[in-house]
This record gives structure tokens, sequence and C-alpha cells, in this order.
């Protein structure tokens, strides 16, 4: 086996595209991680309970279940650029517009469906697939900096949140949200965001697979062996977004207050960029399958912290930076994974379609933990859950089995052939 190192040409040709599709990433994770921010306001004027309100992310994941491989397929066939200018503008007016809600609980459902499609248009297969048709040595630590961009989010966004809502209101911090999407991403697009990239149906299959045409509907998505990963990704985002979107939620039920809350769940960021980048190291040198099984050990760090230690900062930022570390290694992992058992050219539709999964369970998650916050007061029933949910996604990541193109460190190249870093 050779080991990868860093490919510096294929950096310093392709090297702009990253910040890019980073921040681009970041905005996939705005919503959720803004939303346990707005419980108390929006509960305090309409009324309404935490169910109903998760019901709004569980819309925007039930059309994402339903348009993500749609979306991907767009990807595939027309090139990330033109869908994310297309989808930037669409989604910075989709959250503004949530500001509009109320005082039926149907309106802020209604938005969130709204929100579901601008989503689709710059979700992480439209990132990812710019990264995969330009890296290929360095594949796997391109898509983690790419990845850490639900890093940047976990980091940024519930302080963002909170101090938009102090200054003005949950109306005005909505609105504030849309336009700070739209001013610092959009126009990097613009200007730096790939105009050339390899398109879809010229990538080579891995060694031992069949010619698979990009531009046809992807058999693999039918394989079991996809299905074992697609379960895998979306048992893990269930458990582990149950955990970080409803962090601010949970501390505050531990006792502290929402500044501080906020300022501990932004940890959660600095995890999951750490994580993305250990991630990305790992998954170019080692089995994808077991960085993802280590990540599921880190939820259940972070589940332990919390069952075990009250009212405790230290050990709140313990836990919550853990659970960002197995986070971001986590998805880097499914991405990695993606690109090494399936065909390239179908890579946008395939993750699209694991996006939409992960998606809908990180809708899911909200609405399941609010359901039980509001029937027994409490989040401990959630926590204790999460221990054996993550056990069988450890079962179905390991049923994956080795790459078909050989071990780590020899990814194959745009050519089809194994490269090498020099």
């Amino acid at each position: 086996m050779t080991i990868a190192v860093i490919d510096w040409n294929e950096w310093r040709q392709h090297g702009l595209l990253i910040p890019v599709c980073l921040l681009g990433m970041s905005l996939v994770a705005l919503h959720p991680y803004s939303v346990g921010v707005m419980y108390g306001p929006l509960e305090a004027e309409f009324g309404w309970s935490r169910s109903e309100i998760a019901g709004g992310p569980l819309a925007t994941a039930i059309g994402t279940l339903l348009l993500a491989p749609l979306g991907g397929k767009a990807v595939d066939r027309f090139g990330p650029r033109l869908i994310a200018l297309i989808g930037l503008p669409c989604f910075a007016a989709a959250i503004a517009l949530l500001a509009t809600a109320g005082p039926s609980i149907w309106t802020w459902w209604a938005l969130y469906g709204v929100l579901a499609v601008a989503l689709v248009l710059i979700y992480p297969s439209v990132w990812t697939a710019a990264v995969v048709r330009r890296f290929s040595a360095n594949r796997g630590l391109a898509l983690a900096v790419t990845l850490s961009g639900t890093g940047v989010a976990a980091a940024v966004f519930p302080y963002a949140a909170a101090q938009l809502l102090v200054a003005f209101g949950w109306r005005g911090a909505y609105m504030g949200l849309g336009a700070l999407a739209f001013i610092v991403v959009f126009p990097l697009v613009v200007f730096l965001f790939d105009r050339s990239a390899v398109p879809a149906a010229n990538l080579a299959a891995a060694p031992g697979q069949g010619p698979l045409a990009g531009d046809k509907p992807p058999e693999e998505l039918l394989s079991l062996k996809f299905f074992r990963l697609a379960a895998a990704a979306l048992i893990y985002s269930v458990s582990s977004t149950m955990l970080g979107i409803n962090a601010v939620p949970i501390l505050i039920a531990d006792g502290f207050e929402l500044v501080r809350a906020a300022e501990i769940a932004g940890l959660m960021g600095v995890g999951t960029i750490t994580g993305r980048l250990l991630g990305g190291f790992l998954l170019d040198r080692f089995d994808g399958r077991f960085v993802a099984i280590g990540s599921a050990c880190g939820v259940l760090i972070c589940v332990s912290i919390l069952l075990g230690v009250d009212s405790s900062p230290t050990a709140a930022s313990v836990a919550l930076l853990a659970l960002g570390l197995a986070a971001g290694a986590e998805y880097d992992a499914c991405a990695y994974l993606c690109t090494r058992h399936f065909h390239p050219g179908n890579f946008a539709a395939l993750f699209g379609t694991i996006g939409g999964l992960s998606g809908f369970g990180a809708g899911m998650s909200p609405l399941i933990a609010s359901a039980v916050y509001d029937t027994v007061g409490s989040y401990q029933p959630m926590l204790y859950a999460t221990i054996p949910i993550m056990l069988v996604a450890c079962v179905l990541f390991f049923s994956l089995g080795r790459y078909p193109d050989g071990p780590p460190g020899e990814n194959p190249g745009p050519t089809g052939t194994a490269q090498n870093a020099v």
C-alpha cells in the first residue's frame, strides 16, 4: 500500500474552489442550527409547542428527502456552478421569508416547505460534486475541508441567531440570517466557483466496476450496498442531530442561560471542523468504515457525559466538543465511501440521496426530541435511546466491506488508473 501525502499540484490548481465550497456547505446547516434559538420567542408569541415548531424543519426534511435525488441528478447533468448560482438567491430569500410566519402554525410549516425547494439547490451534493471532479489524490482531505462548513455553521449560526434575536427579535433575526447568507457567499460563487469542472459523464469508474454512465439513472441507487450505506447515514443522522440541533434547549433545560448555552453549543463547530480535517487525513490512509465507526464512539462519549454530569460548563463543553468531532468525521466518511464504492459519475445523485436521508433524519430528530420533552419534561429518554441506535449504525458501516478498487492511498484518478501523491 502506498500512503497518500499532500499533492500540492492539486491544491495549487484547484485550491480556490475549497473556501467557496466550505462557505456554501455552511449554509446547508443554517436553518437547523438557528431554530433551537427561536423556540422561546415563538412559544411566547404564538403559544406553539416545541413539537409544533419542530414540524417546520420536518417539512423541510421531507421535501429534501423527495427532491434531493433530482437535485443531485441536475448537478450531474448541468454542473454545480449553474445550480449554485440559481440556488443561493432562492435559499437566502427562503430564510428571510421565515420572518413572515404566524399566527397559524400552518404558515410556519408552509414556509419550511418552500425552504426545502431552495435548500436542494445548495445541498451538499452541489459543493462536494465540484470537489470530486477536481481532486483525486487528496480527495478525502478536500472533501473534509469542504464539509467543515457544517462546523462553521455550528460555531457561528447559534451565536449569530441569538445576537440577532436579542437585537431585532426573531423576525429580524431570520431576515438578518438571509441577508448574511446572500451577501457573504453569492459573490464568491460568481467570481471563484469552478467554471470548468470535469463533466460527470467523463469521470472514470473505479477499477473493477462497469462503465456506468453519469448521465443515466444510477443503477447503484438500488444496490444493497448503497442501501446499507444510506441506512447507516440515516440512523447516524437521527441520533447525532437529535443531540446537536437540540443542544441549546438541552443546555437550557440543564440550567444554562440562553447566550451561555449558545456559546457552549458553538464548541460543536470547533469540534466539527477539527473532526472534518482529522477525518479527511484518516480517510486518505485508512478504511473509511473504521473512521465512521470511530465517529459513532464520539457520539456515545457525548451521551455518557450528558447523562453522568449535571450543570457543569466544563462537562457540557467537553461533551459538545466530542459530538462535533464525531459529526465531522462521520459525514466525511459517508461522502468518501460513496466515491470509493460507487462510480464517481453518479456521485451527486448518490450522495444527494444520502444527503436527503440525512436531512430527513435531521428534520425528524428535533420533532422526536421535542415530543419527548413535551411528554416527560426531560431530554434524558432521548439520550438513553441514542446508545443502541449508534450500535446499529456501526454494524451497517462495517458490513460495506473493503473498497472494490484497492486499499486507501490508491484513489482512482480521472484517467481510471490509481494515482498517488508525489
